[in-house]
């Protein structure tokens, strides 16, 4: 894989900012003088809202924040694909997947549908669901394993890769909310298929949490392998829809880099080869690994320290907390299989333009490339010229 420098356009963040063909077409022709090779459009967002009019879901235009009432009646996808045409920009959909509504607004797919929605542990007794992912983000998780779920996703999936002229399809939060989620009945009776036995003490035997702080029971290593399995599994079948429609389509994923504390979302990215010795997964947890899966992989090296060195004089409690120690973290759970790209919050170097110059080489040396998040920081910071690559 040659180096690919991809750009992501959050419909949330440059929504308003972009309903102006004019300022398209400008994102356009600043993303080509800027040598980027993809552009990650949204084509779903962490509401569970499409940018596009579909079939399945509700369009960004019925959500209740006002600002995005005017893309009424438009495409966003199809735009940003239809000035993108011929300039030599891949365009990649992305999908938020398993994200179907806010907590805060009371809206979205799951308020439709709230047997999809995520139980969370404190819940899992009752089982009934609360709405928030945590007490500070307002979006709400659906079930992986639900099979309504599934079949909602992969239609949306197979909606896109039919309708759309894109080069590929990205998937975000495609894994579990947090360690909290998912502790409904369903998650039980599977779980409990799954190691072939009924537990007497649910959920303690998974874990037990005492002032939001979880200690790990007996079972939890087994309950990491079965969620990323879950996950997994699920990978497997959009894959099939995006490959099946064409082979040639760019089946990618985003992660974040923080592998040794990934049983949060349930989900294993690294490789089938890959044998991580950390005390919660078990002697099976790499058959649950899915980066064998994905043409490639975008891993979130998000820290403000790019390098180790930077990372341990600031006194991080590992090296991985750096670009360059997350990117030595990316390569080692992917082990070779597919190609890697380094992937940076801007955000995290406001007023440092140095900073971020230096990570974005870091990740171009060290990686396939690198992944900018987001746009509108590039804009906010008038960053344009700054970008090397």
């Amino acid at each position: 894989m040659d180096q690919s420098n991809i750009l992501w356009v959050d419909f949330l963040a440059n929504g308003t900012r972009l309903l102006e063909p004019e300022k398209m077409k400008e994102l356009i022709h600043k993303a080509l003088k800027s040598k980027i090779t993809h552009l990650v459009i949204d084509a779903k967002i962490p509401y569970g809202f499409t940018t596009f009019p579909s079939e399945f879901a509700y369009h960004v235009s019925e959500m209740k924040d006002k600002q995005y009432h005017a893309w009424k009646g438009r495409d966003f996808l199809q735009e940003m694909i239809h000035y993108a045409k011929g300039s030599g920009l891949k365009i990649i959909a992305n999908v938020d997947i398993f994200a179907e509504g806010n907590g805060l607004e009371k809206e979205g797919m799951v308020y439709d549908r709230p047997e999809w929605q995520v139980v969370h542990y404190n819940e899992a007794l009752s089982n009934t669901p609360t709405a928030a992912e945590n007490r500070h983000d307002p979006t709400v998780f659906v079930n992986p394993i639900h099979p309504e779920v599934e079949a909602y996703e992969l239609n949306i999936i197979q909606e896109i890769v039919r309708t759309y002229d894109i080069d590929g399809v990205v998937l975000d939060r495609c894994r579990y909310p947090n360690i909290y989620g998912d502790f409904s009945n369903l998650s039980r009776e599977k779980f409990e298929a799954y190691i072939g036995q009924e537990l007497n003490n649910w959920p303690e035997d998974i874990m037990t949490v005492e002032e939001r702080n979880p200690t790990f029971g007996p079972l939890f290593p087994k309950w990491a392998e079965f969620r990323a399995k879950n996950i997994k599994n699920f990978v497997q079948k959009a894959k099939s829809v995006v490959k099946t429609k064409n082979s040639d389509l760019i089946f990618s994923i985003y992660v974040g880099s923080w592998y040794p504390l990934y049983y949060n979302e349930g989900v294993n990215w690294g490789s089938e080869t890959y044998h991580p010795s950390l005390e919660w997964a078990s002697d099976n947890y790499h058959t649950s690994g899915y980066a064998e899966e994905f043409d490639f992989i975008m891993t979130g090296c998000y820290y403000k320290d790019v390098t180790i060195e930077e990372a341990e004089s600031n006194g991080r409690p590992a090296s991985w907390y750096s670009v360059e120690g997350a990117m030595n973290m990316s390569k080692e759970a992917i082990n070779g299989k597919v190609p890697v790209i380094g992937s940076l919050y801007l955000k995290d170097y406001t007023n440092n333009v140095d900073q971020f110059k230096k990570a974005v080489q870091l990740c171009k040396e060290r990686s396939n490339g690198v992944m900018l998040f987001d746009t509108v920081y590039l804009e906010e910071y008038k960053w344009w010229n700054d970008l090397d690559l």
